[in-house]
């Protein structure tokens, strides 16, 4: 099996037109696994549809190029915020099975170090009593456990694990908010992962304890769904394919050395202004970028806890123009909020990308 990597844009949260043109260039027959990362323009507020609309849209369009057998093996990641120099885009991350002729003709065997290998799991249904608590954590921790398993990878070699979770009950009126949601989904993959001491994973930490968390997890929260969904990704030995993820922590918002750390890992070549010489080498670039708990930015006071606008969307509005004058390119997937994702106030980087024309020869 092979992971492949389409980027598509949007014209708007309905809009499946691209997509649907990169569904159409997959068989059905050879799709292992499927996941949709969707970045998406809305104001994220209580009552905001966008996603809604946008996640419905693209399981019509997955169910009518790819059949039922696909769909039921597709997990559907939209995130709403698309401010400042973010296009509204998302990724098809597809797990197939070459061509037996592809096969053939690939005499090279599997890239030194491993490929990309993905894999997905879900949780059951999330109860409205759950949401927040403990058994909300387990539901997480399990989920992405069955996905380390899915992608064929020891939590070691995960580099990123990729977490939905809820933040409403869907059998009754609850709701916690999106720090909560996110704040239990980390923790659930940091015990997966083996990242934290499960006796300091507590109600009272959930939030709070800020040392507490995962190195190589974004998450964030959902409306719509009704259980934890997540994709994993990371590089396994004898996998086939040519693409390479590398992931790391960022310090806080104003870190572009730290994603120009990961993008070199990952194989990306940088100009000598730290620019990344081929933008179309890097398959994906995701960036989860937080706030500190008090406002500060390396010692100095900002607005964004003192601002009428919600502090996630400074965040990925500051994000989207440091990590794209790296890119070269607006077409980055940015989640703000690291809760219990990285040190307080700092994020994670996450690059994937192809060979290039020397090394796919050699």
């Amino acid at each position: 099996m092979t992971v492949r990597i389409d980027s598509f844009d949007t014209a708007g949260p309905g809009d499946t037109a691209a997509l649907s043109a990169c569904l159409d260039a997959l068989d059905p027959a050879r799709v292992r696994r499927l996941a949709l990362l969707v970045k998406t323009e809305g104001s994220a507020d209580t009552n905001d549809f966008s996603r809604e609309l946008a996640s419905w849209r693209a399981r019509e369009a997955v169910l009518a190029r790819l059949g039922t057998e696909v769909l039921e093996r597709t997990v559907f990641l939209h995130s709403t915020g698309a401010e400042g120099a973010m296009t509204p885009f998302g990724y098809l991350i597809a797990d197939v099975a070459e061509e037996p002729a592809a096969a053939a003709q690939d005499a090279s065997g599997p890239a030194p170090g491993g490929a990309l290998s993905m894999g997905v799991g879900r949780s059951r249904t999330v109860r409205g009593s759950e949401i927040g608590s403990p058994q909300h954590v387990a539901l997480a921790e399990r989920a992405v456990a069955d996905a380390v398993a899915d992608a064929g990878l020891t939590p070691q070699q995960v580099a990123l694990a990729l977490v939905k979770t809820p933040l409403t009950g869907h059998d009754e009126p609850v709701r916690v908010t999106s720090a909560q949601a996110k704040a239990v989904g980390a923790l659930g993959a940091a015990l997966a992962l083996g990242e934290v001491d499960p006796a300091r994973v507590v109600p009272a930490a959930f939030g709070r304890d800020l040392t507490l968390y995962s190195r190589r997890t974004m998450v964030f929260s959902s409306s719509e769904a009704a259980r934890v969904e997540v994709l994993v990704l990371g590089n396994r030995p004898g996998a086939t394919g040519t693409l390479r993820i590398a992931s790391g922590q960022l310090a806080d918002v104003l870190d572009a050395p730290g994603i120009r750390r990961v993008l070199a890992a990952a194989g990306a070549g940088l100009t000598a202004e730290g620019t990344v010489r081929d933008p179309d080498r890097v398959a994906a670039l995701l960036v989860k970028a937080g706030h500190r708990h008090d406002g500060t930015l390396r010692g100095a006071r900002t607005t964004v806890l003192t601002s009428h606008l919600d502090p996630d969307k400074h965040i990925r509005m500051v994000m989207s123009g440091v990590a794209g004058s790296v890119l070269g390119s607006g077409r980055i997937f940015v989640s703000a909020n690291s809760v219990h994702q990285a040190s307080d106030g700092g994020g994670l980087c996450v690059a994937v990308v192809r060979p290039g024309a020397a090394e796919a020869g050699a």
